[in-house]
């Protein structure tokens, strides 16, 4: 290690004496970004070195260089990046037709690479073009970027007259109106009305003059033409994680507790639904009957005085991959901890199916929204909080209040489309009177008696709203609760919903070079890189779902386990060419390690019966694993030092008949039509018909007899004296040789 740490130094010394000439030649054009960037420290975050902006702008490029791809691992550099820099670099710089490598700029934020993403598309880093050609093209951006930031919009034809010629694509064109919204620019496909900026409060300039003028200076001053037209996708998702910053402990708890205020906001709102309530008691119903898993349903509980190690999986590292085996000590305590678990759930769905009996009496009793419902349905709030439900059924219970209230606009919006569009009712007039009365029959039916100009065809009508009005009165009779009051809870849930949405994207975006430097330990595995960076994604999110900061854990202590699970299992379930089973896998690698101990220790692999007696599993069952556990081999892989001989050349092809077997075959047919020759035509036949030589099937005595027209006893002796003749030591000789052979 110390060695390699040498090394990698006195490269890096290298790389900086190499560059410093272009560093300080492109100090002075990124001397405006340096300035202006943001040395204040975001909450929660770690903050940078106070004296990283008053480094001069080469020193910086320098130092930097290495961070786009130093700060994708948690642990250290990503593997091979010295090389691959190199070898992009050394590209680059060829293409370039330059003699000397420039400098690697700063990491900026988002908005600066989006930027200068932009004057790649317009083609200002091609060293194709000459000076004038560079200069008109700034203009012309600087131009666009000007009215942008002036007026606050653009509209196609306007981005489309100040592009390039050979610029004009469909895939550029929606590339740059993305890089054009992230710098604050919204694009149209024609000039927006009044109307339209006032709902989107564009109504005033968003920059003067003088302020535009400067934001287009300042996009400009970014142009740098080796920012990265790299195609590797590897290193462009590394470049797009290298911007958003790690997260410090303190970041870490901050953003758990909004994932989780967001989860008790949702399940707040989604308590106030006696729906889901029921719904939740049907699950309990099918957790008792054994019908459901409670791991399917419950990941823990959240009040301090609960056993926290009511978790379903999380704590079990039975399941790593040097001891997931079938082992019954790992089995034993998961079905202990989750008996646990379930015991300790239906406790609280048991109180919280009292306290929902309790909501529905006070209900029949005295009505929505009486005092003791009220304190029904607060108990049940406060039960719910207290149980952390999994990501799949907070979702399914979601979905069942959100459908209810889909289906209630949807008959509104039919019956505002029959009232307003197709009967002529003003709209004004519709949103007045139309809400006191979604739920009154009789509404439409004064509509009609008032005598305006709309009742006529709004008499015809009249049927199909009273129809989609009955509708909306069905839904409120199942879910209870008022249509309004059910808005109003839906609207809730989905702030909740997406208040932990994005904390959980903020999450995991700072915590992807966790994953990077978990994934790149199992490379070469039979999985490409970027098939374990996503399978490891994936565990990631799920820890991001079951992570609970009050343990006291670092989140990358606790990620880590749910990434390296989610990839080992996908290098399982996927490496291999001949798919096998994800339990057969454990198997295979328990019988593997076995056999590395029994090899340490005596010098010799084990035969099946000792395996069978080490795993205490029968004989026959080993003998089987052994078998599928073989790997399998390409058919092209070269035999010998030449390239020209293949494995598969040397497989014996049990379906073709062999070379010499054909030719003995060929030889054989030769003989025996010479020796029927030999005879007279009448038994050459004869024996033909009877054995079926040169026909497709033998014959009977009978059918050869009346080809013939002789009886079957004439054809016996026929047959007979021309087998004798066949004995002769003149021909029985030549089918002598063929005889070992048959």
């Amino acid at each position: 290690m110390t060695a390699k740490k040498t090394a990698s130094k006195a490269a890096a010394a290298e790389t900086e004496e190499v560059k410093k000439p272009a560093a300080k030649a492109a100090a002075k054009t990124t001397k405006t970004a340096t300035a202006s960037a943001d040395d204040k420290p975001k909450r929660g975050r770690k903050p940078k070195a106070e004296t990283e902006s008053k480094k001069p702008a080469g020193k910086a490029k320098v130092e930097e260089e290495d961070e786009d791809f130093g700060d994708a691992d948690a642990d250290g550099e990503v593997e091979g990046d010295g090389e691959a820099d190199a070898e992009v670099e050394t590209a680059e710089v060829e293409e370039l037709g330059e003699d000397k490598p420039k400098a690697k700029p700063l990491r900026m934020k988002v908005s600066r690479a989006k930027e200068r993403a932009l004057m790649r598309e317009f083609g200002l880093d091609e060293t194709a073009l000459t000076e004038e050609e560079v200069a008109k093209r700034r203009q012309e951006l600087k131009t666009l970027i000007k009215m942008g930031k002036t007026r606050g919009f653009l509209t196609h034809q306007e981005i489309n007259d100040h592009l390039p010629e050979k610029l004009i694509n469909e895939e550029i064109l929606e590339a740059i109106v993305s890089m054009l919204n992230d710098m604050g620019i919204a694009v149209y496909e024609q000039a927006p009305d009044a109307a339209t900026l006032l709902i989107q409060g564009s109504t005033s300039p968003t920059a003067t003059e003088e302020e535009a003028e400067e934001a287009a200076e300042a996009a400009l001053s970014t142009v740098d033409s080796e920012f990265g037209r790299t195609t590797d996708p590897v290193r462009m998702y590394m470049r797009e994680m290298g911007t958003v910053e790690l997260l410090t402990r303190e970041g870490e708890i901050e953003i758990a507790k909004r994932i989780e205020g967001g989860l008790q906001a949702m399940m707040l709102a989604i308590s106030a639904s006696p729906t889901t309530i029921a719904e939740i008691l049907a699950m309990a119903a099918k957790i008792r009957a054994g019908e459901m898993q409670i791991s399917e349903a419950v990941d823990g509980f959240v009040s301090d005085d609960e056993a926290d190690d009511y978790v379903a999986e999380e704590d079990f590292d039975e399941f790593d991959e040097e001891d997931d085996d079938d082992g019954a000590g790992g089995s034993k305590a998961l079905t202990k901890k989750l008996e646990e678990l379930k015991n300790a759930a239906l406790v609280k769905l048991d109180s919280l199916a009292s306290n929902f009996d309790k909501m529905r009496k006070a209900f029949e009793k005295d009505g929505y929204k009486s005092a003791n419902y009220n304190k029904a349905q607060a108990a049940i709030s406060a039960e719910l909080m207290t149980i952390r439900f999994t990501v799949k059924t907070i979702e399914k219970l979601c979905d069942i209040l959100r459908s209810q209230v889909d289906d209630v606009r949807r008959f509104e919006r039919e019956i505002r489309k029959i009232v307003v569009d197709k009967c002529g009712m003003p709209q004004d007039h519709f949103i007045k009177t139309f809400p006191p009365n979604v739920l009154n029959l009789q509404w439409a039916e004064k509509e009609v008696a008032s005598g305006k100009p709309y009742a006529n065809i709004m008499s015809r009508n009249l049927p199909a709203i009273q129809e989609l009005q009955q509708k909306l009165i069905d839904i409120q009779g199942k879910a209870v609760v008022p249509l309004d009051d059910l808005k109003g809870i839906n609207k809730r849930m989905n702030e909740g919903e997406k208040a932990s949405r994005d904390a959980k994207k903020e999450m995991i975006e700072a915590n992807l070079r966790l994953v990077i430097s978990i994934a790149k330990k199992y490379t070469n595995r039979g999985l490409q890189f970027l098939d374990l960076i996503q399978e490891g994604n994936i565990g990631l999110m799920k820890a991001v779902d079951k992570f609970e900061y009050r343990r006291g854990y670092k989140f990358s202590t606790y990620a880590t386990w749910w990434i390296r699970q989610a990839i080992t299992r996908s290098i399982a379930d996927q490496a291999r060419t001949i798919r096998i089973p994800v339990h057969m896998i454990e198997t295979i690698n328990k019988m593997n390690r076995i056999s590395r101990q029994h090899l340490q220790e005596f010098g010799f692999e084990p035969d099946a019966p000792t395996l069978a007696e080490k795993m205490e599993m029968p004989e026959d069952k080993i003998r089987k694993i052994m078998k599928i556990a073989k790997e399998p081999i390409s058919m092209e892989t070269p035999i010998g030092d030449d390239d020209d001989s293949h494995l598969g050349d040397f497989i014996e092809d049990t379906n073709n008949t062999a070379p010499i077997e054909a030719a003995m075959q060929a030889g054989l047919r030769e003989v025996v039509k010479d020796i029927l020759d030999s005879l007279t035509p009448r038994e050459a036949k004869v024996l033909r018909m009877r054995f079926g030589i040169e026909m497709s099937t033998d014959h009977t005595l009978e059918e050869v007899g009346k080809q013939f027209d002789v009886t079957r006893e004439r054809i016996r002796q026929i047959e007979a004296k021309a087998i004798r003749k066949l004995k002769h030591p003149s021909r029985s000789d030549k089918l002598r040789t063929y005889l070992d052979n048959l």
